[in-house]
């Protein structure tokens, strides 16, 4: 069976897997990167190239943050790559391991393996919202990741929530107007830490005072539901998708997901008989650190990318 080098480029590590068509993991680990430059990415894949040279693989599947056009291999920008501005990175990454290579977004990545073998492989639409230091994932429509116009589909940390803000920028200066300053696991842990007079608040201090019934910590858990079902619904106004996908550290925690289930069934439920779209299921991601190297992979095989 035909094997893959699958990349998970972050700020610090190149999380790395040998896989097969099936997704099955064959080899796996990290190695640390530079990503300051162009010739510093390039030298760190060159050791992991270098590392893997005895193993035999068919093509390079690389996930990277930025708007990327994964058709062309052209990423429009990288992320906190700040150095990457219309780079060849299919091109340039590929020559480095002497493969063909396929370059695609991390959320979008995330939500390729949800839609191929995850959460959403059995509905025609829906959304992965991978909730971190902001908000990744992606929109599924008839199977496939949409991609946008411009290869920025399902951006939904910028998501704007308060419209009176946008007076004053789009700027991430003015992050307070976006979806993730609301619903992302930084901030709620942020919002949580402000009002406990904690320096550094975290998702398991978070969830464990939630379960130990902190009212705080039910309070911040409380508005997190309501403002993710707001976003919720302002997305169905225009998708209208079947199923949205909750991934992320703290979906580890099964109270984020019931916690956002219950906040759309109080927002649509007294409203179904005359909404005019539907109410979508709300589930948590099959797959967590992992979806990354498993999406890109379907993106390399042309899998409902």
């Amino acid at each position: 069976m035909a094997q893959y080098l699958v990349l998970d480029i972050g700020g610090t590590f190149i999380k790395y897997a040998l896989m097969d068509e099936k997704a099955q993991f064959i080899e796996q680990g990290k190695v640390l990167a530079d990503t300051s430059c162009e010739e510093a990415m390039l030298a760190s894949l060159g050791v992991l190239a270098a590392k893997m040279s005895d193993h035999e693989y068919e093509g390079v599947a690389i996930s990277m943050p930025g708007r990327i056009d994964t058709a062309t291999g052209i990423a429009h920008t990288g992320g906190a790559f700040t150095w990457i501005q219309n780079y060849p990175a299919a091109e340039k990454y590929g020559a480095v391991f002497g493969k063909p290579c396929t370059v695609a977004n991390d959320g979008k990545c995330a939500a390729s393996a949800e839609n191929w073998i995850g959460a959403l492989s059995d509905v025609n639409s829906g959304a992965v919202l991978v909730l971190g230091t902001g908000i990744g994932g992606g929109i599924v429509i008839n199977k496939q990741v949409w991609m946008g116009a411009t290869g920025g589909a399902g951006e939904l940390s910028a998501f704007i929530t308060d419209h009176s803000g946008v007076k004053n920028g789009l700027g991430w200066g003015n992050i307070g107007i976006m979806w993730a300053a609301h619903i992302s696991a930084g901030s709620i842990t942020g919002k949580y830490g402000a009002l406990k007079g904690i320096e550094k608040a975290d998702g398991i201090m978070l969830f464990d005072a939630y379960e130990a019934g902190d009212p705080i910590a039910c309070d911040v858990l409380k508005t997190f539901g309501e403002e993710a079902a707001a976003g919720i619904c302002s997305l169905q106004s225009v998708l209208d998708l079947e199923r949205y996908a909750i991934g992320g550290g703290i979906s580890a925690r099964p109270e984020t997901t019931q916690i956002i289930k219950d906040a759309v069934d109080a927002l649509f439920d007294p409203y179904l008989d005359f909404l005019p779209y539907g109410k979508p299921e709300i589930v948590t991601c099959k797959f967590g650190n992992e979806a990354n190297l498993i999406g890109a992979l379907a993106f390399h095989l042309g899998q409902g990318k």
